[in-house]
């Protein structure tokens, strides 16, 4: 489902913002304004120049909202060409006009949860150059969610089908950070974490410790090679293979990573680390690989990786996971879409021979979003077909080495409930259904600037079933409100059902539906302290 990836990104984003403010007097824009206003001159003319997928509306009055909403697609594809393009590929003049929109509109950019997830990507873009480093020094704060949810034929303590089995849970996440930024080529980031929960079954589980401790050193003046070291995160795409599991309890690596932009569109990262207790959820190995992103054209990105994990919960002596993928991403209009194929290679431990079996294995995915703006309202449909390869082999039990795995992770692919863990398949009972096709729909509408509604469905099938079997698994529809009290502070409410398929019927000797219901208050309170000049700065 969308929330997850949704909840990721706004945790990760919540935790960069930053209080800073263009270099410039702020004007003031009435809450409609008639159309010859400089306001909707300026934005016209930039929607058009830069290709936006919002445009201001035509018509003699323009409300301050839809100005709002046309800056901030404005500003997406300015900062999609200057990540592939570099800072220069915007004029200096077009930067100073959205600088000045930017500063009269801030406040209403704050209710649209894109603006919030790029905040201070957008400012530190929009800053004049002796202000390109983090306007304060120290930060400090603390971020995380509470969330209560309850289940209905269904174990939250594994993630099993249980009909006539009910419970609830109340889980926490609270993380504790402090940044200092001394110079322009430092960066050191410490954060805690404390994550636990409570319910039903005698459910209860409460750990503190380190999540998050290291130091990125960064070439001064022009940014083409930085090194960050220690215990850190790593997330890529829209993480399909390797995320953060925010939705939870996180993931992070003792690890280093090296990042090389040897030219404007090209940015390579070499990474080398080991899976860090205790909020690896009982991963013990290594991962290593590389990560190439090439910008074809400021619409366009193509991207190959490769990734060697060796990371389980019962290693054995030479087994490992060989990642190999490639990533793509377009967007035309109000049209934008991704692709990404992946073949998995390696060794796997085959417990009824004892041996290792070669991995061969393949998986991906294609997705199709498109912004609308329907009676007045802001629109967004999702269309997304996902394939994990499977055999008969593992539907059996005999071997699951042709079964296509995503490591623990964020994708939003397999759906919110956990009911389907990943693209492997799913098991349940004793019997198991290898390999999927996911085929999603969804819909969202930004009911105000504080408000957002989506709605979305999942139809599993398995590639392979026992015998006798049915390969129709089932539906999973997805039902979320958002609603952003302030920039710090947001509240999601979801009721999920997942319709069980003849799968679950031939499996389990029962047709009850899976029913999941939460409500999460999202927080970050943060307190910045600007940077002091010293004695004889200019």
């Amino acid at each position: 489902m969308m929330i997850k990836l949704a909840n990721s990104v706004l945790l990760v984003g919540l935790l960069l913002c930053i209080n800073f403010h263009v270099a410039m007097a702020a004007e003031v824009i009435p809450e409609r304004v008639e159309s010859k206003h400089w306001s909707c001159l300026e934005l016209k003319d930039l929607a058009v120049k830069y290709d936006a997928s919002r445009r201001v509306p035509d018509g003699e009055f323009v409300a301050k909202q839809d100005l709002a909403a046309s800056l901030l697609a404005v500003l997406d594809k300015v900062m999609e060409m200057c990540d592939k393009n570099g800072s220069n590929a915007i004029p200096k003049e077009d930067m100073e006009r959205i600088a000045r929109l930017y500063d009269a509109l801030k406040a209403d950019l704050s209710g649209y949860e894109g603006y919030l997830t790029r905040r201070e990507a957008i400012e530190k873009m929009l800053a004049k150059p002796d202000e390109t480093k983090p306007p304060f020094e120290f930060a400090a704060g603390i971020g995380g969610f509470l969330r209560g949810e309850g289940v209905g034929n269904f174990r939250l303590t594994d993630f099993s089908y249980a009909p006539n089995h009910a419970e609830g849970r109340f889980l926490y996440r609270a993380k504790p950070f402090v940044y200092w930024h001394p110079t322009d080529w430092i960066d050191i980031h410490v954060e805690g974490q404390g994550y636990g929960y409570m319910g039903g079954e005698h459910q209860e589980r409460n750990r503190f410790s380190l999540y998050q401790g290291y130091a990125e050193l960064k070439s001064p003046g022009r940014d083409w090679l930085s090194l960050k070291g220690g215990r850190q995160e790593f997330s890529y795409g829209s993480a399909f293979i390797l995320g953060t599991n925010s939705f939870f309890d996180g993931l992070v690596f003792d690890a280093a990573r090296l990042r090389v932009k040897p030219i404007e569109p090209l940015s390579l990262d070499f990474l080398l680390g080991a899976y860090a207790p205790p909020f690896n959820n009982g991963f013990l190995g290594n991962l290593a690989g590389a990560y190439a992103t090439y910008s074809i054209d400021d619409a366009t990105s193509a991207e190959l990786y490769v990734f060697r994990d060796s990371g389980s919960e019962d290693h054995h002596v030479d087994e490992r996971l060989m990642i190999w993928g490639g990533r793509g991403t377009a967007t035309f209009g109000s049209f934008s879409a991704e692709a990404e194929l992946v073949y998995e290679s390696g060794k796997l431990f085959n417990g009824i021979t004892g041996n290792n079996d070669d991995i061969d294995a393949f998986g991906g995915h294609i997705d199709v979003t498109y912004d609308a703006d329907l009676a007045g309202y802001s629109n967004k449909f999702f269309l997304s077909y996902a394939y994990g390869s499977g055999s008969q082999d593992s539907a059996d039990g005999i071997r699951s080495n042709r079964e296509f795995r995503n490591p623990n992770n964020d994708t939003s692919l397999v759906g919110d409930m956990c009911v389907v863990g990943d693209l492997s398949g799913l098991t349940v009972g004793d019997h198991h259904a290898s390999g999927l096709q996911i085929y999603t729909l969804g819909w969202g509408i930004d009911l105000s600037k504080q408000v957002n509604f989506s709605a979305t469905g999942r139809y599993f099938v398995a590639d392979h079933v026992e015998a006798g079997f049915k390969r129709d698994i089932g539906l999973e529809t997805d039902f979320t409100l958002t609603y952003m009290v302030s920039d710090n502070v947001s509240v999601i409410v979801g009721y999920d059902h997942f319709i069980t398929g003849r799968f679950f019927r031939d499996a389990a000797q029962s047709d009850d539906d899976i029913l999941y219901g939460y409500s999460m208050l999202q927080f970050n309170l943060e307190k910045n302290w600007l940077k002091t000049k010293k004695p004889g700065d200019i």
